[in-house]
């Protein structure tokens, strides 16, 4: 018995707090103050009253939930996407950019005999000056 009572009074207390918590929620925000770059419910030295209230009507509350639960849901769909063709391509390596390994071998098997015999050099020809008679 006394663990239903107990139980008893903890719903009781849960239902007042949530209560009071859907009246605050409810309630029209009049007590905001701007303190600088920052907002409170509290006034402070040289602060601002902030007018606060929703102006919106119950239709355009409604109309406003409506998106964010489709956007909500959107989200969901992409990001479930995402995972699948995340997931799909575990395994692929990346695309290769450049030359392959046989190209990049024989580019430097050919660079390396370059190194070995350097090109021989020409003979310039070289013009002698005629001299005529002296």
């Amino acid at each position: 018995m006394h663990r239903t009572l107990l139980l008893a009074r903890c719903t009781a207390a849960a239902a007042v707090l949530m209560v009071a918590a859907t009246a605050q929620a409810q309630a029209p925000a009049a007590g905001v103050h701007r303190c600088g770059n920052t907002y409170s419910s509290t006034p402070c030295p040289g602060g601002q009253a902030v007018q606060a209230d929703d102006p919106r009507s119950d239709a355009q509350r409604q109309q406003a939930l409506a998106v964010k639960q489709q956007d909500a849901q959107l989200a969901r769909e992409l990001a479930a996407e995402r995972q699948a063709r995340e997931k799909a391509v575990a395994g692929q390596r990346a695309v290769r950019i450049g030359p392959s390994e046989a190209d990049r071998l024989k580019a430097e098997k050919l660079a390396t005999k370059k190194k070995e015999k350097p090109p021989a050099k020409k003979k310039r020809k070289t013009t002698q000056a005629k001299r005529g008679p002296a």
